[in-house]
Formats: C-alpha cells, structure tokens, sequence
C-alpha cells in the first residue's frame, strides 16, 4: 500500500505544493502545484506584509489544504522563506495560515537552510549531476537569492541574499522597462554579490546548476526564440536583455516562450541572472527541475526513516564546542531512563517533544566553552544564533529556550513569544522538567543513578517518588532536589518529593 506525503513552499513570489507517494521504496510525484502569490509585492519594514498579498496567499492555502486533508500531518511539511523570516507581521500571518492548514505547523527556515533544501532537491532531481567534482547551484526567489556550492550531497558553502525578482521590481517604477531601470538592477544585485564574491571565487567547481523557478523561466524564453537548445549561457542573457528592452513595460512583453504570470517578475529576474553570470564569470548553466519543494520532500522523508539531519546538526555543535562524548551520552541515557519512569496526568509526551529533550540533552553544555558562570545563558545564545541544519528558525527558539531552562531560574514567559499553544506549551514545560532532573541526577558523572524513581506529573504539579534506601545513598541530589522545589515554586508549579513505599 503506498503512503502519501505533502510538501508545501510559501515562497515569496509563489506558493508550491507537491504531493507523493512512497510504494516499494520509490518515490512517485503524484501532483505538483503552483499558485502565484507575490507575497514579497509591498513588503515594507514598518506594516511588513501588504494586506492584499496576504488575501492571496490566505486564498492560495485554503485551496491547498482542501487537497492534503487524506494525508496524514507527520507526513506534511511546510516550510516559509524569505518574506516569512523578514516580515514584521509574520507570527501573527503564520497563525492565519496554520488555521486553515488544521494547525500543521509552518517552519519558518533561515536563509541558509533554505539554500540546504534546495541543494538537496537538486542534487536528487538533476540526474546529469556530477558527484566526484564541485558544483555550483544558484536559486533566484521572489525576495532572496541563494547561492550554493558542494561536492554530492555534501554542502561546501552557503550563502542567501536579499535580492529576488518580486523584491527587484523597486527598480522599475510603475513596472516601466528602460536601460538605466535595469542597469540600477545588475549594479544593485552585483554589490550584494561582492560581499561573497570572494569566498565563491576560485572554488574550482565544474558544473553550475540554477534550481527550477526564475532559471526554468528564462531558459524557456531562450529555448522559444532559439537562443539556446538547453540551459543558459552569457551571451543568451544579453541577448534576452536586448528583447528586454525593445519594451517599454512589464504589462506590453509579448516575447516567446514567457508565460503569462512571469510578466512583472522576469524582467527582474533577468538582470540579477545577468548580475550572477558576470559576478561569477560564469559561461554556461544548467537547469535543474527540482529544487526547495522537492528537497523539503526528501528531508521529510529522511526524518521519517531515522536519518534527521537535525540529529547530526545537534552532534557536529556539541563537537564545535567541546562537549565530551562521556558526558552527552551520559545525559541523554539518563533521559531516555527518566522518559520510562514517567507518568503524565494529562498528555503523554509526543515524538516532536521527545526529540526536542534529547537534543537539549547533548547541547545544553555547550556554553562551557565560554563560561562556567551563567553556562545555560551561553548555550542557549550559540543555539539561537548558530546555523544548524534541518532546524527552523522557531524550532531553533525553542531548543534555545529549553536549554536556558535547565538549570538555576525558570524563565517559562519566553515561552509565550514563540507562538505555541496551550499542549505544546504544557509538554516543553515537561520537558524542560525531565531535563533539569537529568542535569541534577548527573552531576557527578556516574550512571544508573535513577533506576529507582518514579516521575508524575498533573496540570500545575510535578511528583518525584524515591525509597528511602535512594535518598539516603543519593544525599547530594536530594539535597539539590529539594532546591528545586523553590525554583519550579517561583514558576508557579508544585514539586513534590514522595517516599515510595516499596
């Protein structure tokens, strides 16, 4: 029987959705679909997203979810990119759109994550890619550009820029075309480019591979008036320009090959190409027709079959830092002890919460390595602002806000900016208990420490059960148990440590 899975991506220019199936270990695209949203149209710092932008995309996604409602949600992913990360009112457009998806929840990734995803759909969706050698993969969006080199499905480096064909339309005012429109564009997306140009340069890579979208767009164009056979090179850009600039306006291109919903965002789009190819001294590019929808579909499937990314990001930070090997395996045994003994009066931890407490687990000391004092401050702060694959920017927050949590003051209202409703915030405040206990149970290092506990908790109220055989051979934890009975009473909670009889 196949299962099906969903990926939906609310790009700035457009909104896409893939549906597939998994039968027999292969993947089949069953449907593809694109509505074209302009999210990034009238973006500004001050309102952030324009009310009609918003309109469509609200009207975009209740057309959307009325297709995956069969699906079930851990097989849907829904991932927001630039306009969704800069906007001012993005939390509260989030909710919007997570209600009428059944409160799926919308991961709202970075800009280098975002180029990871589209990287991973390309290296699966360009079977001409070459895998002993360097490969430079570029994605015009509607309000970032990333820019990608690797080896295989091994990401090098990384970069995403604010520069995309919705964005760029500033520069052609009342969407006139003209030479000096569109050289401001080239010289405003090559200064952008100048600030990697240098990382970029002299990389050696031997193919590059622009991502569908913008790329896919103009080499339609090129191929229709026989300005290319596949791909795109230098020379047809410039000679794309020219046609360019036969026009006067966006709303009067009539060139082959351009469809209908690309008139106000190619000419943008064309220039920041032009910007890259001759940043870059790039001759020739090839399309890929997968990117960003289709590597959120593979890293989705990669979570379901036991190969997280995320996992791998949590080992390589805790690495960065020093963190010995001993001692993340020591906590994270101890959770995953704790995690048996314990009992929830009103919902049993779920997958996602679970995960989220042992990663804290293997990162909660990373701070060490700038401080003893305040340490759980520090590993929060690196969390928060280091790049860690597979994570959203929310999911970031909130393993930050978890970790600050696992020791000294319980600061539980940070909770309250992060979005969460009131289970998800009830089961990170469980899990945020499992965590501390864990950190008191392996202070001084020695295992099997807490295979004579039971752990309760109901509403507002949290229960340890210990013989007292436990307490009288564990007279440091006790001690430091019945500590945290003030901490978790200045929070507004009720700790309890219980003899158990037996």
């Amino acid at each position: 029987m196949q299962e099906l899975y969903a990926t939906i991506d609310l790009g700035s220019n457009s909104f896409h959705m893939l549906t597939a199936a998994v039968e027999h270990d292969e993947i089949k695209i069953l449907d593809s679909i694109s509505d074209k949203v302009m999210l990034a149209e009238g973006l500004s710092k001050k309102n952030g997203i324009h009310p009609d932008a918003m309109q469509r995309g609200l009207e975009c996604i209740q057309r959307f979810s009325q297709r995956i409602t069969q699906i079930p949600k851990e097989n849907i992913r829904i991932v927001g990119t630039n306009t969704l990360r800069a906007a001012i009112n993005s939390d509260i457009y989030v909710a919007e759109l997570e209600k009428l998806l059944g409160d799926i929840p919308i991961e709202v990734v970075t800009g280098i994550e975002e180029a990871r995803l589209i990287y991973l759909g390309v290296n699966h969706s360009w079977c001409s890619l070459n895998n002993q050698s360097k490969n430079l993969v570029l994605d015009i969006g509607g309000g970032s550009t990333e820019i990608i080199l690797g080896k295989s499905f091994k990401l090098k480096q990384a970069e995403s820029l604010r520069m995309g064909c919705v964005a760029y339309r500033r520069f052609f005012p009342n969407d006139e075309i003209c030479k000096a429109h569109f050289n401001k564009a080239v010289k405003a997306a090559k200064y952008e480019l100048s600030s990697i140009q240098e990382v970029f340069d002299n990389q050696n890579w031997l193919d590059v591979i622009g991502s569908a979208g913008t790329f896919k767009a103009i080499e339609q164009i090129l191929i229709a008036n026989q300005l290319s056979d596949e791909g795109i090179t230098k020379k047809s850009l410039k000679q794309l320009k020219k046609i360019i600039l036969n026009f006067n306006s966006m709303h009067t291109l009539d060139i082959s090959g351009l469809k209908n919903n690309r008139h106000t965002t190619i000419v943008p789009g064309v220039a920041i190409a032009l910007a890259i190819f001759q940043t870059f001294d790039i001759d020739r590019m090839f399309i890929s027709r997968g990117g960003l929808r289709e590597g959120i579909l593979y890293d989705l499937l990669g979570r379901l079959t036991q190969e997280d990314i995320r996992q791998r990001s949590i080992e390589a930070i805790a690495h960065r830092y020093k963190v010995s090997s001993h001692s993340s395996q020591l906590m994270t045994n101890t959770c995953l002890k704790l995690l048996n003994h314990y009992k929830s009066h009103t919902d049993t931890l779920k997958k996602p919460q679970r995960d989220f407490l042992l990663w804290a687990a293997q990162a909660c000391r990373i701070g060490l390595a700038i401080n003893h004092s305040q340490y759980n401050i520090h590993s929060a702060y690196l969390i928060k602002h280091s790049e860690l694959s597979g994570f959203s920017i929310k999911q970031k927050n909130i393993l930050a806000c978890i970790v600050k949590n696992h020791r000294r003051k319980i600061h539980l209202k940070e909770f309250d900016t992060l979005n969460l409703s009131k289970p998800e915030k009830t089961q990170f405040i469980q899990v945020i208990f499992l965590l501390r206990l864990t950190s008191i149970i392996t202070q001084n290092g020695n295992t099997n420490q807490c295979n004579s506990l039971q752990l309760e908790f109901s509403e507002q109220s949290f229960r340890i059960f210990a013989t007292n055989k436990w307490l009288e051979k564990h007279t440091l934890i006790k001690h430091a148990l019945n500590i945290e009975k003030r901490y978790w009473k200045k929070a507004g909670f009720s700790f309890e440590l219980c003899k158990d009889p037996k």
